[in-house]
């Protein structure tokens, strides 16, 4: 069951628009927490607990730390549902770490107030840190990168737990979850997963679930799979705790099934108004069959890899996982010169017609009127061309300038180096 790859350092860089290399934090990739993808999905996915030793690149502190917590706790903004706080097995309620303040001359009545939430800390209670990955935009890159591969909804939340003690009851998730130790150590306990997996929330006594199946001790830098439904408890030992949950939503067939039924019934054909009381038509049982058929009809009809892959698709782009750069790419494209590569970019453009020597052309909703051979031109470009020469025939420093703000609406931008 336990593997120990190779650890392996990952040094990124980024790039900007204005070809400048910014050092940045280490990239991490799905290997990284599952090591060989084939065979995580072949023995471990949806089937049993998976531990890495030593997984993760570089120092783990860097994605998250205690420190860091001090300060997003002192950023005067943190509310529940943001953090939750639980001791002795039950949560605490939110009046008893909260308080009223004025924001721009706004009552915001649940704002957190650090010295409780430290008071309750002492005590012994787990400070929970709910969807991380709303609040820390480092975080979101391990919520991009499970939701590529997994093409499902993806959340962070951090567990900070006091010294030998346990933050929650013994207990099972609905989601699948990726624990990576941060800082400090905790020992799991495991049981097997139960016969009948409803994909709910349930909590155990020590005694209904006996002795545990597997038990490990989990390091800075360790990261354990386990399937949704895993029964599990956890405590900390001779110092603080900080782990995140990567927590994966799974999507059962019912849910893509449900997806796929409504794509299949959105044509017109489904869009009457019947009237379906005791009053309703004699035919209106026979007209309802009929709508049955046609609809089982399109989805037999469905191309099953197309469909597939719309829907892992939707699931790439739920909630949780975006990200953009373009107030930096607006910001850098007045910095665009001659001989900087641009290319079209992926925005659909629609071109109207020549209208006494200009065209109108349609992005990202902004309707703008251009030179029909400037339309032509962007109509038909296909390569990397430099910012001063995109336009045949016009003054390099006056092309730029037309480029620029092309850029700025989204329908160039500069090439990749």
């Amino acid at each position: 069951m336990y593997r120990l790859p190779p650890l392996r350092r990952i040094k990124a860089f980024r790039s900007t628009p204005s070809g400048i290399e910014r050092n940045a934090m280490y990239d991490f990739t799905f290997e990284d927490l599952v090591g060989d993808e084939k065979v995580f999905f072949a023995e471990y996915f949806d089937k049993k607990p998976l531990l890495r030793k030593n997984a993760m690149p570089g120092d783990v502190r860097d994605i998250l730390s205690v420190r860091k917590l001090d300060e997003l706790l002192h950023m005067e903004s943190i509310r529940p549902p943001y953090i939750k706080v639980n001791h002795n097995g039950s949560g605490v309620p939110e009046k008893g770490y909260t308080r009223s303040v004025v924001v721009q001359g706004v009552n915001i009545t649940d704002t957190v107030v650090p010295e409780k939430i430290y008071e309750l800390f002492r005590a012994g209670a787990t400070v929970t840190w709910c969807s991380l990955n709303q609040i820390v935009p480092e975080l979101r890159d391990f919520t991009r990168v499970i939701s590529d591969k997994m093409a499902v909804r993806t959340d962070v939340v951090g567990f900070m737990t006091p010294t030998k003690k346990r933050g929650y009851l013994p207990h099972h998730d609905p989601v699948d979850l990726f624990i990576v130790q941060l800082e400090g150590t905790k020992r799991w306990k495991l049981w097997d997963l139960p016969a009948q997996r409803e994909g709910d929330n349930a909590s155990y006594t020590d005694e209904e679930l006996g002795e545990p199946a597997i038990e490990v001790l989990l390091e800075p830098g360790d990261v354990l799979y386990l399937p949704y439904n895993t029964p599990h408890a956890a405590a900390a030992e001779d110092q603080v705790s900080l782990h995140l949950s990567i927590m994966m939503r799974p999507r059962m067939w019912k849910d893509l099934l449900r997806e796929t039924f409504e794509q299949a019934a959105s044509g017109p054909e489904f869009n009457q108004y019947p009237h379906i009381g005791a009053l309703r038509d004699a035919g209106t049982e026979a007209l309802f069959r009929q709508k049955i058929a046609a609809l089982a009809a399109r989805m037999d009809a469905l191309d099953s890899g197309a469909e597939l892959d719309r829907l892992a698709e939707l699931g790439r782009t739920m909630p949780g996982s975006s990200h953009g750069t373009t107030f930096q790419t607006i910001a850098e494209t007045d910095r665009i010169t001659p001989s900087v590569l641009l290319r079209r970019t992926a925005a659909v453009v629609e071109f109207g017609a020549n209208d006494g020597g200009r065209t109108q052309m349609t992005v990202n909703g902004h309707k703008i009127a251009v030179p029909t051979p400037v339309a032509e031109t962007l109509a038909g470009l296909e390569a990397d061309v430099p910012a001063g020469d995109i336009f045949p025939g016009v003054d390099p420093e006056r092309a730029t300038k037309a480029a620029q703000g092309l850029t700025r609406l989204g329908v160039l931008e500069v090439a990749p180096h």
